[in-house]
Parts: structure tokens; sequence; C-alpha cells
């Protein structure tokens, strides 16, 4: 399921959500708005089908809701709060959100700025911020949608267990569907909105919204270079690292990122909660919330392969962050971005290797090309011994 926000600047943002069942909605049914969004369907969908040379296999049906009852039904309904604990735990623990941040608040409230989705040669419009009447603005929505149902008709999307990865794969359907959607903007006389800037956001923002900041750019990369058929190509091969995304060059090369394990076995009573990859641009993202952007992109680009572990015990949490870096020289600039990080978040060096931030112990170690980072505290504000 892909829901479509609209923040409060003026640029449109897919956000990509998998869901296995969709509620029957109440549809809000006005035979003159109906009228008008399938008529612009259909030149919509005949263009598309045309520039993107695929087709559809039937007619795409069009069903319209009310924001409240998106809000109620992909706000709430959608969240898993165990998932939503964990994440919010390892952010507040790798700097990207403060101790009085909620989570769980912040992703409901983006529901509610929903315009359009897909599902199931379906698209869903929320009628008190689509309007068919603005044919190039509605247009642009329909384009975009459309675009990834044929990618549902065409390709085959995969999924994975890690972050990192999943970024990329989402990065890709959204910046197909982005780059048609621009393309559509530019052919019919209008202005495509402005890019999303990173630098604009809050980490946490930036982190969601990668797919949508770095997508098109990856696309276009491709489809400079291959056409069309390169990007279709891309389907049966998916980059595998937001490091790809970023970098659109490693991607044709073949590089991929190494896998990264930890040979120091955990202690009794730690029970695994997580296991993940989080890539470069959670690294600069981590490095941003604190640093300047350029020093932050620089630190993370040597960037190789990671592997996170996140374990709880009652109230005492312990994470394990292995990094893996092109050479020593990547892994220095990294270990002294980190430690300046360190220094502005408060935290205090106890001994080499040894930081104490708040309720957070912090551990910093070299292995050969890689940093290991343990944290251990307790959710409770209990300093751990």
């Amino acid at each position: 399921m892909k829901l479509v926000l609209m923040p409060t600047a003026p640029t449109t943002i897919t956000i990509t959500k998998t869901v296995t069942t969709i509620p029957e909605p109440e549809q809000i049914i006005e035979d003159e708005y109906r009228n008008r969004t399938y008529a612009l369907l259909q030149r919509v969908k005949a263009w598309v089908e045309e520039t993107r040379g695929l087709r559809f296999d039937g007619e795409v049906e069009v069903v319209i809701l009310s924001k409240s009852w998106v809000i109620e039904h992909w706000g709430k309904g959608f969240l898993n709060l165990t998932e939503v604990r964990i994440e919010e735990e390892i952010y507040k623990a790798l700097f990207i959100l403060p101790e009085d941040f909620n989570l769980t608040e912040r992703r409901i409230s983006r529901a509610g700025y929903m315009i359009a989705g897909s599902a199931g040669g379906k698209i869903y419009v929320v009628k008190e911020y689509f309007d068919p009447s603005d044919e190039l603005r509605a247009g642009e929505i329909l384009a975009h949608e459309l675009t990834h149902i044929l990618q549902g008709i065409h390709f085959k999307i995969p999924s994975s267990r890690l972050h990192d990865e999943m970024q990329a794969i989402r990065a890709v359907v959204e910046g197909d569907a982005g780059l048609i959607a621009r393309r559509y903007v530019l052919e019919h006389g209008g202005s495509p909105s402005p890019p999303i800037r990173e630098e604009k956001l809050e980490p946490l923002t930036a982190i969601w919204l990668f797919p949508y900041i770095y997508g098109e750019q990856f696309i276009n990369y491709i489809h400079e270079r291959r056409g069309w058929e390169g990007v279709n190509a891309i389907y049966s091969d998916m980059p595998r690292s937001t490091s790809e995304i970023l970098h659109p060059e490693k991607y044709l090369m073949g590089w991929r990122p190494e896998n990264v394990s930890i040979a120091e076995e955990i202690g009794d009573g730690w029970r695994l909660l997580l296991r993940d990859r989080l890539g470069e641009y959670f690294i600069k993202q981590m490095l941003r919330s604190h640093l300047s952007g350029e020093i932050a992109e620089r630190a993370a680009e040597g960037w190789k392969g990671d592997l996170l572990e996140y374990y709880e015990m009652d109230d005492k949490r312990l994470l394990r962050w292995k990094i893996l870096w092109e050479d020593g020289r990547e892994l220095e600039e990294f270990l002294t971005a980190f430690k300046t990080l360190l220094r502005k978040a408060n935290s205090t060096m106890i001994e080499e290797g040894l930081w104490i931030r708040g309720k957070y112990v912090i551990r910093l170690m070299v292995e050969d090309s890689s940093i290991i980072l343990i944290e251990e505290f307790s959710v409770t504000g209990v300093k751990v011994a």
C-alpha cells in the first residue's frame, strides 16, 4: 500500500507502506467530482502508457476518501506499537531524536497529509487535497500513482528485512514514479515542484523521505545512460544499499555492500529485539544531528557495510553496532566526526573509548577497518553500572 503525503511545504511526498488488508472505505461520492476525476484519469493513463512504454492490464478504479477516514485507518490503524517503540529507543540512543520525543504521535500525524495512494489496481484520493479541476496538479498525482500500478503489473518488487536495503528498493520505486510525474508536468506546460532539500529537513524526516529526496535522481541517472530499458532492468537487480542510490556510479559498476558479523558472544539473559543494517545515509543523518551536512557527508561516504544488534533484559537495553569502512583513512574520518558528535551532544569522556551521555554508557572500539559502538542504558533512565 502506498501513501502520498502533502506536507506544509509545497512539495508532494510519497510514503510507501505495505499492508495485507485494506479496510473498506466510506467513499465520498459527488457526481461532478467523480466524473472529472475519471475523465482526467483516462487521459493521464494513456499518456503514462505511451511515455513509460508499459501497458495496463485492465481498468483502474478511483476510490474517494475523506481526510478523517485516512487518519483513523491509515494513521492509527497501521502502527505496530512494538516496532515504533524499538525504533524510538534506537533513534534516541543514536542521537537522531531528543529524549522527550514521541515517535508514535509523529507517525500518526503524518497520515493526515495523505492526498493519494495506490494498491491492487486502485487509486485512492483524499477529497480535501485532490482537485480534478486543477488538471495539471491532479494529473501529476495520477501519473505518479499510475506508474506504481504499472510497476505492480510488470515487475516483482522485492522486500527486505534490512532498513538500508529497503530504503534503496523504495528509492527505485518512488524515483521511477517521481520522474514520470515530473515529465508529465513539463510536457503539459507546467513547472515541477522544487526538489526536496535534505539540508532543510531534520534528520528523522530526512531518513523517512530518503526515497523521495534521492530516488528520482538515481532513476534519472540510469535513464540518461540506458533509457527505459535500463530502468526496467533495475527491477531484476535492485540496489542493496542507500550508498548505491547516493552514488549511482557504484550501482552501475556492480558495487555491493559487504556482510558484517560480530564475533563476540552476548551475555546470558539478553533477548534480541532487532538485527539490522542501517547504511551510509542513516550514518550521515546521525552525524548531521549535531554536525554540518558537509562534514557528515564526507564522514559517511567511506561506508562499506554495517550490522546493528539491539537487545533487552528487563528495563535494560544493549546496542551493538559494527561499521565497516573502505580503508583506515575513511575509518579515521568517521571516528573523528563521531567523537566531535559525542562532545556536541554533551557526552563526557571517562577514558579513551568510554563515554557517558546522560543514561547512556558508550564504548568505542576499533577492529581492523571497523568501528564497534556499544551502548548500554536503562529505559527507566537509571544509569547502567
